[in-house]
Order: structure tokens, then sequence, then C-alpha cells
């Protein structure tokens, strides 16, 4: 019998072999959950495209590589491809510089990432765009300490705006035609064209889009910020719901009323709704409509949403309920300076800090050293006490808050 050994360099091809199939893996279990939202919302699902995937892994490698966040690369820097989403995508061989790009960082994975970009009402919208049917997605990792450690990158295209940038227009007078759309310049689009391609895609779609949509579970409870921030000078408050209209089904539309209740039916009455006439970062377009919690949402709760609004003269009424995430673990809620929390050695229970302002997140938080911590957002910890304890309770303290632990 013979006998062969793995050389050097054969283990390095298995690494790398292996790192590339998880980081293929990841990338197609982020479309099939980003499709499962899409179509449960009411959109067509967003098909794969290998070069917006080279660009968005390009881009989420020099992230990482970098340590930066964002949409921009300088250049000189390693990993460059591209100063702007477009530069990079062209560079793959993306026929159009007519791209979206969602970016996160510091998730541990795909679920997570997408889960975050959904409470970013910006983000949220490139997700649920009418216009685009195609993504690409990239990641990267580093088991590093560093600041970033984790990225993921999404880029958005249209396979049929990707279409109009392989052919030529003979130009007539009378039309407008789209000029640096096309990754050859030389190549100008009819804009009645181009026009009629992006209703191709938006008819496929819903009239209206909700978001959460009707029945929808395990919503998380709380929004933090993004960049622009839609709420200036908050760091928490409650997760963003939202109304889109097809601009492909409507020209006009009025919001008459936009309302929020908890499980009793009483009304959410800190919030603010943000549309294209006070949106700061003018973001919005006359299309969205988002309802803004000032407050964080409750866990395990079902929330009942009213929305109203005048279309193109025609009344369009919205009545739909959501439910926010229910942790398996008890869940105790701190709200004093001083609490006290029962527990079992060995167990593990959720402590929920609310915030006691629009500022308030855990930071500087100290505890007793043979607690397991895991945050399951800004606010909100799970708490592992030891096996065996020595000692009848634990303590865990910032500055506004104290909570002992006490062992049953």
């Amino acid at each position: 019998m013979r006998y062969k050994s793995i050389t050097l360099l054969g283990l390095v091809v298995v690494l790398l072999l292996t790192f590339v199939t998880l980081h293929a893996k990841e990338d197609q279990n982020a479309l099939g959950y980003l499709n499962s939202i899409r179509q449960d919302a009411g959109l067509i699902k967003f098909k794969p495209n290998k070069k917006l995937a080279k660009a968005a892994a390009s881009h989420a490698k020099y992230l990482v590589r970098q340590q930066k966040n964002g949409h921009y690369e300088k250049r000189g820097g390693g990993g460059y491809t591209g100063k702007t989403p477009s530069d990079r995508v062209l560079r793959a061989g993306y026929a159009t510089k007519a791209v979206m790009e969602n970016v996160s960082v510091n998730t541990k994975t795909s679920y997570q990432s997408i889960d975050t970009l959904f409470a970013a009402i910006y983000h949220r919208f490139v997700f649920l765009n009418f216009d685009k049917d195609e993504i690409g997605i990239g990641n990267a990792f580093t088991k590093k300490k560093r600041r970033i450690t984790s990225s993921f990158v999404y880029n958005i295209g249209s396979t049929e705006i990707a279409k109009l940038c392989k052919k030529y227009y003979s130009k007539q007078n009378g039309f407008f035609y789209m000029q640096n759309l096309c990754k050859d310049s030389s190549i100008v689009v009819p804009e009645y064209l181009l026009q009629e391609k992006q209703n191709e895609i938006r008819l496929k779609n819903s009239q209206v889009v909700l978001y959460p949509y009707s029945d929808a579970k395990d919503i998380p409870p709380v929004f933090y910020t993004e960049n622009p921030h839609p709420l200036p000078g908050s760091k928490v408050s409650g997760y963003p719901v939202s109304v889109q209209f097809n601009p492909a089904s409507y020209t006009n539309v009025k919001l008459k009323k936009f309302r929020l209740f908890d499980a009793e039916g009483k009304e959410i009455r800190k919030y603010k709704v943000l549309t294209h006439k006070n949106d700061k970062n003018r973001r919005f377009t006359k299309f969205q409509f988002a309802f803004m919690p000032l407050e964080r949402l409750e866990f395990g709760t079902t929330y009942r949403v009213e929305f109203e609004a005048l279309a193109d003269g025609k009344r369009v009424q919205k009545r739909w309920s959501f439910s926010t995430i229910k942790p398996r673990e008890p869940l105790f809620k701190v709200v004093g300076k001083k609490n006290s929390v029962p527990v079992k050695a060995g167990k593990t229970v959720i402590l929920y800090f609310q915030p006691i302002s629009k500022k308030d997140i855990l930071k500087g938080l100290k505890k007793s050293r043979d607690l397991k911590l895991v945050y399951l957002d800004k606010n909100t910890l799970s708490v592992t006490l030891p096996k065996k304890s020595r000692v009848t309770e634990y303590v865990l303290y910032d500055k506004h808050r104290k909570v002992v632990l006490k062992v049953k």
C-alpha cells in the first residue's frame, strides 16, 4: 500500500479552497435570506450577478484591510479597486454605472448584516428597491483583534439597463439622451428607452410595499444609527415602519395618516413621520414614508399599524400587524438604579437596560469576573452564570444602574 504526504503547497491550496467555499456559502445564504424578505414584502427576487459580486468582494476586502467603513476607497491604499461603487463595478466588467450599494461592518453573519441594514431606513429602501433585479454580494473577515473584523457589501443593479449599455443608438432630434450611464462612454441611451426598461422591472413588483410586512415575526425592536442619520442627535430609537408606493403605478401620493399601536391598543405617541418634504438628508422620494418611533419598541410584542394616503386622488388604506422578537431565555427589564434578578447557577438570563434617554446605550459596563456576557444589541445582554458558584450573588453596573444577580 502506498501513502502520499500532503505538501505545504497542497495544504495551502486546501485551505484556500475551504476559505473560498465558506465565503461562497455565506454569500449564498445572504442572497436566499434577502430574497425571502423581498418576496414576503411583495417584490421580485434578486438574481445573482458574478460581475457585481466581484466588485462587492473587492470592496469588502478593502474595508477590512484598510479598517474603513463606507462606500469610498482611496487610491494608494492596498486593495484599491475604485473610488466609488460605480467605478468598482465598471472595473469588474459590469456594463452600467447605474448601481446601488449597501455596506455593513462588524456583524458576525450575513443574516445579522441584513437585519442591521433593514433597521436603517435609508439602507432598507436600497434593499426594497423597485427598479433593480440583480445583485452581487461580497464579504471579508479577519481573526485579528482589530476595530473592524468583518464587512458585507451588496452591489445592486438592473439587467435591463445593463443590456441597454451593450448597444449603440443613433441620435435623433427631439429626444433626450442619457450620458455617463454606460461603461462605454460613447454609448448614449435614449431617456424614453431607459424609463421603459425601468418600468418593465417595476411592474413585476407590488403596487405598495409595507415593511415590516403583514404578520412579520421576529422583528428587532430597535434602531441605532446609520450614515447619514435620519434622526440627528439620537443614538437609540424604535424600529422604523415604512410604506413605499411603486413609481410605475402612481404619480402623486399625499399622506393622510400613519399611526402605530402596541398590543394593548395604546398608541405610540413619541414618533416622527419622515417624508421627502422633511427628510433633512434628502434621501426619501415622494413615494416613500416612514414612521420613526423615538423610543425603543418592546420585545415579544405585536404592533398594529394604520396608514392612509391619497394616491392619484384615490384613498389607499392599509392596516396590518407585526411582532417583535421574543428572547428564548427569561427576560428582565432594568429600569431603575438598583435591580435584583434571581438566577439559577449555570443558567442564562436576558437583561434589557431600558434607555433613559435617546443617547443611552451600554458603555463602560463592569461585571463580576465569572459572568459570561454576550451583547444582543447595545442595550441588551445575554448573561450566563457559572455552573458551580461559590458566591450567592453577582453584580453588573455602569454609572446609571446596578444589577444584582442572586443565585437561587
